[in-house]
């Protein structure tokens, strides 16, 4: 397979996930300011940490309030990880590969280029709501459903579910990184009973799709010891840091061997720390501390995937 074909439709998959992901932290953004109208300027700009971007919100001249920063993460032409740019990039690599996937998937995100268009004409930035949140994960959720019914279980299809786990391990470990280290009690045994509290990490859980589960889980209280467990560690939870490099692991073994050997040993070690570690180890280490070697060993793995796979060599 072709290192440009690959290249192709593994940015496709991350474009799309990356879009979805922003979709999720704005709305859960959102939610928060409007439990709390009265924050200041530090709410509004988790989202903007958490995507690592405040140099370049900074660059705008924008006052730090909710509306600026939702405007800024999701309409900006010049921001390359705006949803708007996330989706026209997923056209664009999906337009040159268009051979290599299915119709369906090709009229899948055609389709939702060109309604976005549609409600970018129809919509004020400073006035976006959920509804258009909403409808950014359900159109990658579509997506993700036809790629599944339709591809072929070959290379293309592996390169597809590559770009989708690297993107969402990186996100939920950013989610963690900021909005749950940073803000939950310093003694993660005790219960969360404090009533703001227990809104933001139910806005983390809901971050993730994880607030179910959570309460099929451990059918409590929500505690902060928990939510860092779950979303670390639990295997069956979609977007956890353990179901997403297990899948990543499972993707990598399903590609060529010899090109392939570097990024699998990454990966490998990543997830062998994640299938055998405990929460409680964690938090010994430190979770800000944790999360920070997750993510260096992420940008390892993606440059390791890029070189071996996408470079032409």
């Amino acid at each position: 397979m072709l290192s440009r074909v690959a290249s192709h439709l593994y940015w496709m998959s991350r474009y799309l996930e990356r879009a979805e992901n922003m979709a999720r932290i704005l709305d859960v953004t959102q939610s928060l300011a409007m439990l709390d109208p009265s924050a200041d300027s530090g709410g509004a700009m988790t989202p903007i940490v958490i995507t690592e971007t405040a140099e370049e919100f900074a660059a705008t001249g924008l006052p730090a309030t909710y509306a600026n920063v939702v405007a800024f993460l999701a309409w900006d032409r010049f921001h390359p990880s705006s949803i708007r740019n996330c989706i026209e990039s997923t056209r664009e690599n999906a337009r040159a590969v268009r051979g290599s996937i299915t119709s369906e998937m090709w009229e899948n995100i055609n389709d939702t280029w060109i309604a976005f268009q549609e409600t970018a004409r129809n919509t004020d930035p400073l006035m976006t709501g959920n509804d258009f949140f909403e409808w950014v994960k359900e159109r990658s959720h579509l997506f993700r459903g036809v790629t599944f019914a339709t591809a072929l279980r070959d290379q293309p299809y592996h390169f597809t579910r590559l770009g989708t786990f690297l993107e969402r391990a990186d996100n939920t470990a950013r989610i963690l990184n900021v909005k749950y280290a940073q803000e939950a009690p310093d003694d993660f045994q005790e219960r969360s009973d404090d009533q703001a509290d227990y809104y933001r990490l139910s806005a983390v859980l809901r971050s993730v799709s994880a607030l179910e589960a959570y309460r099929d889980t451990y059918r409590d209280t929500i505690e902060p010891r928990r939510v860092a467990e779950i979303m670390i560690f639990d295997a069956k939870l979609p977007r956890s840091l353990r179901f997403c490099m297990d899948e990543t692991t499972h993707v990598l073994d399903l590609l060529p061997k010899d090109s392939g050997r570097i990024p699998r040993r990454i990966a490998s070690e990543i997830n062998a720390r994640l299938r055998y570690g405990t929460v409680d180890e964690v938090l010994s280490y430190g979770l800000k501390r944790y999360i920070a070697d997750f993510l260096h060993d992420m940008m390892r793995l993606g440059e390791a995937v890029n070189t071996s796979f996408m470079d032409g060599r």
